[in-house]
């Protein structure tokens, strides 16, 4: 999986002070997919319309192991874990350049919300160097009752 240098760590420390939740996907102890339980959303314009809803983000299966049921693993871990918290719905932003992953979540039981906005963030990339982006971004979200 290519994933920036810092995401694990940053992930990590997040966890240990209770915002996120990092899950893994394994085979045969490789990781082989991750993703970001989050216990309320990132965007502010989300965090308006949803307020204490988590959502899953940063969801990544490596290019060898899609199509294997790792991304539905996520999926379904992330939902069953926000659902034992006491959560009614979880939701997640998908990329409007990434139709693959918004076919995966809509078979999944996610509903477009109508929500489409820029999703602005910064990274480091894999040479150490501070980068900005922005994804246009539609966001889905599954009631989980």
């Amino acid at each position: 999986m290519a994933a920036p240098a810092d995401v694990y760590p940053a992930h990590l420390a997040a966890q240990a002070e209770g915002s996120c939740l990092l899950l893994v996907a394994e085979v045969g102890g490789r990781v082989v997919g991750t993703g970001l339980l989050r216990w309320a959303p990132r965007d502010a314009v989300v965090a308006e319309r949803w307020p204490g809803m988590p959502e899953l983000s940063n969801l990544q299966v490596h290019p060898d192991e899609r199509g294997s049921g790792h991304g539905t693993e996520l999926v379904e871990d992330a939902c069953t874990r926000a659902s034992a918290a006491g959560h009614a719905r979880i939701g997640i932003g998908v990329g409007s350049d990434n139709p693959d992953a918004a076919r995966l979540y809509l078979r999944l039981g996610f509903l477009d919300t109508g929500l489409a906005y820029a999703d602005a963030y910064s990274y480091t990339d894999a040479d150490g160097v501070e980068r900005d982006a922005v994804d246009d971004v539609r966001y889905l979200v599954r009631r989980l009752d």
